[in-house]
């Protein structure tokens, strides 16, 4: 039989008296030998990976077959390491017998109890009445509710559609799907009555308890009569498991499988309830169904007091060059309308490799009032129009080519954007030598929606009412110059741009802010312009000292001048022109419109001047003050239809000041003022006070003449004794009404939180909706309830979870 290595006094004893007839051989360790860890690190004791060390301050041998070390008694070998009063190891059949305070140390943690049995060569025994501490939390119990669990792992940004949401998102702020990692994520433990050791990565314990919460903190419990755990597949399995908080048990599940370390698995997820005005009462039941590695489902069933039984799925999947999915909710019946109402989208993204690409993005409801009535979130209710579209799409280092076909489902009755069917653009960029050439060309088949008798747009101050559909392309190839040094630089630019109409239905009548109407008919024709212009600019810095603190103070002046000779266009159609919002990036455009229906005439020189401060330290920004304005050498003479040619030959001054500063608060002013008129045509300010994490308070002012003016507060900030409170006001000074309300409470238990917010929000299409969320998350891992952090997040800037807040800001 091979004997295992032992520490150096003890294999000296058994070499000595291994032959002899003596029956016991005592050896006292004054002190354990200092090249051995003696903490819960595990090393690796010995070259050979099948050493045991064994320490203790009495080692006792046994005609070479028993070792037995009392008091302090220690057991090494690579994979673990055992502490005890008294052990005794025997060496013929590898068995171990601990007693009195004995620890056990593997790499996932330690488990303590009075006595342990284990053959450490094979990791087999048992403990009776084991404690134990993980070093790890079971990262993947946060749907511990029903019968199975996965955290579900969404990809918001699979597709290129910004506008996509997950199943049950639709509906709700935020799934419930992933709470939120607690601060003390690591920090977890648990007893049970006994635990089997089955192998090197199996445990099976009987009547056991597991919780986040510190020592004599026993907030909460995930109970269970028999928890298998198996290291090797990261997994678990819990017969008879229940969730208690303060004493109440809250979930029960006969049978639960999970992954504690994020993998998915098929199985219910935790059901979720919320409250909203129009729907009533809600509760959603999720089953994931992991279906293959590259392909998911999620099915659900949502009940609505006022309106029945929706039902939900979801289908996801992923490939090499290839990603998707599907989400579709069908409610039978609604009780309210006794309708049948429906949501779908489908969307696709394909690498074909080579430069080649191609997506479609369909979506579609049943009424127009479904997101307005099913949903909470302000982003959802806020849309109108639904695209339905296909693309395909090549690039490589010269060339870029994409073909659109593009529809849209509008739910407000009045902004029906044209149909593209289809659009192809073609463009190019390349050096030349020193030269930057480049060309854009496009042509576009506009068509209306079946559902629109008229298009209406509101275009400056007037309204045009229109037929209008034809056929549109675009050529523009331009050359610049490009001349750059590291105190400034100069680009003169050339272009010349061509556009031709063909007219299918060019009918319009025009109502100007007046009041007065005409009527048209727009013509197939073309334009051609030739566009000249000179970007410029310097660099200049120099070291000051503000109070005690080093900067760098920059001053960046910039002259943009643009030439484009007027040529009328009143007869030609709209399509897809607006004018731009007056900013600091649209001041240093060549055309104030977007779209290419309307290209201004123009003979102007834009100049602007910023200033920044730049810590010496850090090199982060604490300032930048930036002004700028446009002057005109010529008359307006291209505008929109139904808009007032401009006057003056100045445009608006157009400011922005950025803040960072050391007193913890952010500001961010923008100003848009007529020196026309000595009036401000647009204003937004906004003020963040953000001293720590868990402290914030926002303030904003945002006005636009004629259009909007807002107010917005929003915070949070503790209370006391691991309170929070949470708000947000976002309120329409000019209607006299709110926009959006959120009202709420956090509380802060170290091991567990409890959050209850309610908001109200206003619709695009239908009146108010009100909901009610309430969430209990412990410890990170059990999630029970709606979840509002992303609503909270989106609302309060700055805000911060109160499990996420560092103890010291406790």
């Amino acid at each position: 039989m091979n004997i295992r290595p032992i520490t150096f006094l003890v294999a000296l004893v058994c070499l000595t008296l291994g032959h002899a007839h003596a029956e016991e051989a005592i050896a006292e360790v004054a002190e354990p030998d200092a090249n051995t860890a003696t903490d819960d690190t595990l090393t690796d004791p010995a070259a050979d990976p099948d050493a045991i060390i064994i320490e203790g301050d009495k080692l006792q041998v046994y005609l070479d077959r028993k070792l037995k070390s009392i008091g302090n008694a220690l057991l090494i070998t690579d994979q673990q390491k055992v502490y005890g009063d008294t052990m005794e190891f025997d060496v013929q059949n590898e068995e171990l017998h601990v007693l009195g305070n004995v620890k056990l140390v593997t790499k996932g943690g330690r488990i303590m109890g009075p006595e342990l049995h284990l053959k450490p060569s094979e990791s087999v025994g048992e403990m009776k009445h084991p404690t134990f501490e993980l070093d790890s939390q079971f990262a993947n119990m946060p749907q511990f509710g029903v019968t199975g669990n996965n955290r579900r792992q969404d990809n918001d940004n699979m597709l290129y559609n910004n506008n996509a949401t997950p199943l049950t998102q639709q509906n709700i702020e935020e799934s419930g799907y992933a709470p939120g990692l607690s601060r003390k994520q690591g920090a977890s433990r648990g007893d049970a009555k006994g635990v089997v050791f089955e192998g090197p990565d199996r445990k099976r314990l009987k009547s056991a308890r597991y919780t986040t919460c510190e020592v004599g903190e026993d907030d909460w419990y995930i109970k269970a009569k028999e928890l298998e755990l198996d290291d090797y597949t990261k997994t678990g399995t819990a017969r008879n498991a229940r969730v208690e908080f303060q004493g109440v048990p809250i979930l029960y599940t006969p049978w639960i499988n999970f992954s504690f370390l994020n993998q998915r698995k098929s199985g219910f997820l935790a059901p979720t309830w919320g409250t909203t005005s129009r729907s009533g009462f809600e509760f959603l039941v999720p089953f994931y169904w992991n279906i293959a590695p590259d392909m998911d489902a999620t099915i659900g069933t949502r009940y609505l007091s006022k309106r029945g039984m929706q039902y939900q799925g979801e289908f996801r999947y992923l490939g090499e060059n290839y990603q998707g999915t599907s989400n579709v909710e069908y409610l039978p019946s609604d009780t309210s309308s006794g309708e049948n109402r429906y949501y779908a989208k489908f969307a696709h993204l394909h690498n074909f490799q080579n430069g080649w690409t191609a997506a479609y993005n369909l979506e579609k409801v049943s009424d127009d009032r479904y997101f307005s009535e099913m949903s909470t979130r302000i982003v959802t209710t806020s849309r109108v129009n639904l695209p339905q579209q296909a693309y395909v799409n090549y690039t490589d280092d010269v060339w870029n080519f994409n073909a659109l076909v593009q529809k849209f489902q509008t739910l407000d009755g009045i902004n029906y954007p044209l149909q593209r069917l289809p659009q192809l653009t073609l463009t190019a960029n390349d050096d030349w030598g020193p030269f930057d050439v480049k060309l854009l060309t496009q042509w576009a088949n506009f068509d209306r929606n079946n559902d629109a008798l008229r298009t209406q747009a509101t275009l400056g101050g007037g309204t045009l009412d229109t037929l209008v559909t034809g056929k549109r392309l675009v050529a523009y190839p331009s050359i610049s110059l490009p001349m750059a040094r590291p105190y400034g630089y100069i680009t003169p630019k050339l272009g010349l741009h061509h556009t031709s109409y063909q007219v299918d239905n060019g009918e319009f009548t025009l109502t100007d802010s007046n009041g007065q109407t005409s009527s048209g008919v727009y013509q197939s024709d073309s334009r051609n312009l030739p566009i000249f212009s000179v970007d410029s600019g310097l660099y200049f810095d120099r070291d000051v000292r503000v109070v005690k603190n080093r900067y760098t103070q920059t001053l960046e002046p910039r002259m943009y001048y643009v030439y484009i000779p007027y040529r009328d266009q009143s007869l030609l159609p709209v399509y897809d022109s607006s004018l731009s919002d007056l900013n600091m990036g649209s001041l240093f455009l060549e055309n104030q419109f977007t779209g290419s229906d309307r290209i201004n005439n123009a003979n102007q020189l834009t100049m602007a001047l910023t200033s920044r401060l730049i810590s010496k330290t850090t090199g982060e920004q604490r300032l930048a003050v930036t002004l700028g304005q446009r002057y005109y050498f010529a008359d307006e003479k291209v505008y929109l239809p139904g808009s007032t040619p401009r006057s003056g030959d100045t445009s608006d001054i157009i400011g922005e000041i950025t803040a960072r500063l050391l007193n913890n608060w952010n500001i961010d002013i923008f100003g848009q003022y007529n020196t026309d008129r000595n009036v401000y045509v647009r204003n937004n300010i906004s003020a963040r006070y953000n001293p720590e994490p868990g402290k914030t308070l926002n303030i904003g002012y945002r006005y636009t003449e004629d259009r909007l003016e807002q107010i917005n507060l929003s915070g949070q900030w503790p209370l006391g004794k691991g309170f929070y409170g949470l708000g947000r006001w976002n309120y329409s000074l000019r209607e006299n009404q709110p926009i959006e309300g959120i009202a709420g409470l956090e509380y802060d238990a170290g091991c567990w939180q409890a959050r209850t917010v309610m908001q109200r929000v206003s619709t695009a299409t239908a009146d108010a909706n009100y909901a009610l969320y309430f969430q209990l998350e412990l410890g990170g891992l059990a999630s029970i309830g709606q979840n509002p952090l992303k609503l909270l997040n989106r609302a309060i800037p700055g805000y911060t979870s109160s499990s996420l807040i560092p103890d010291s800001y406790q």
